[in-house]
């Protein structure tokens, strides 16, 4: 979709009147994708749970009269170039460090993320919402090709583009262990809290700093 800069017009019950219906186009045409939709927006969820948004059967019987093609074959057919998150990750939220109760995080430059910048571990309430994928990437999840990096021979950790591939780069892929450390495989170091820094360093179940969890 391409917004206007500025709209003509005025929303007194201001952006949830956009919300909701936001909410009843994902009704209507997202089918099971909606779940990522509203998994990106509370405010959306919370309209949905409260069956705020009015009713749209007329609009659903519309879609069917018309034969119109699934949200998939959208996705696939008109935009193939975007990423699709998956519709139930394995796990996803902050992901939170239990020995630092720290969360990792990314401050953006310019007021957008880039790739190349170091992750960080911090306490801020807006840190960055992250998704575990089916690709055993952790993804920064905002429509970002961003994913944490392992750069091979450094200690630091970083977000670089994800890999296009079906299959995640060695560097991207990620394990969660018995222990909740988050290992990484090709250089089998793991990810560590060391003060306001995210480290790779030598797996060590028995260090706190090295305790992760999605909340």
């Amino acid at each position: 979709h391409i917004f206007r800069k500025k709209s003509p017009h005025t929303f007194p019950n201001g952006s949830s009147v956009i919300t909701r219906n936001l909410v009843r186009l994902a009704e209507v045409w997202m089918d099971d994708y909606k779940e990522i939709f509203y998994r990106l927006n509370r405010v959306a969820a919370s309209i949905f749970k409260m069956n705020s948004f009015g009713d749209v059967s007329e609009r659903r019987q519309l879609r069917e009269k018309l034969r119109c093609k699934n949200f998939s074959w959208y996705l696939n057919s008109v935009y193939p170039e975007t990423y699709v998150p998956d519709i139930r990750p394995t796990m996803y939220g902050q992901l939170e460090n239990s020995g630092w109760q720290c969360q990792l995080d990314v401050k953006k430059t310019k007021k957008h993320w880039e790739p190349g910048q170091m992750v960080t571990c911090n306490n801020r309430i807006e840190a960055q919402y992250y998704e575990y994928t089916s690709k055993q990437e952790i993804r920064l999840s905002f429509g970002i090709k961003l994913c944490l990096h392992a750069d091979p021979g450094k200690a630091s950790v970083c977000l670089e583009w994800c890999h296009p591939k079906e299959k995640a780069a060695p560097e991207q892929a990620w394990i969660f262990t018995e222990t909740n450390q988050v290992m990484n495989p090709s250089s089998g170091k793991c990810l560590a809290a060391a003060g306001g820094n995210v480290i790779l360093t030598s797996c060590k179940s028995a260090e706190d700093s090295q305790k992760w969890a999605f909340i």
